[in-house]
């Protein structure tokens, strides 16, 4: 299956789309906060998921050292 540019691999996403700012490479770096957990497993309150069910599994991270997205509060890339 596939969703511009995102190429599903497996429980890892690829993706191979430019940074949006400067068109550098990207690297995947996981989301803070996640806990590693399979997605097939329940999510949040016994009585229901709260929040989007599938948020952002990854953060692009440019690789261009002084890409504007690399600055604190910066862009996405």
């Amino acid at each position: 299956m596939r969703y511009a540019g995102l190429a599903r691999v497996g429980h890892v996403y690829s993706d191979y789309a430019k940074c949006s700012v400067c068109g550098s490479e990207v690297r995947l770096r996981p989301h803070p906060g996640t806990s590693g957990a399979g997605a097939d497993e329940p999510a949040g309150p016994s009585d229901g998921v709260v929040g989007g069910g599938d948020p952002t599994v990854d953060l692009r991270e440019c690789t261009n050292a002084d890409c504007p997205t690399r600055q604190p509060g910066g862009p996405d890339a």
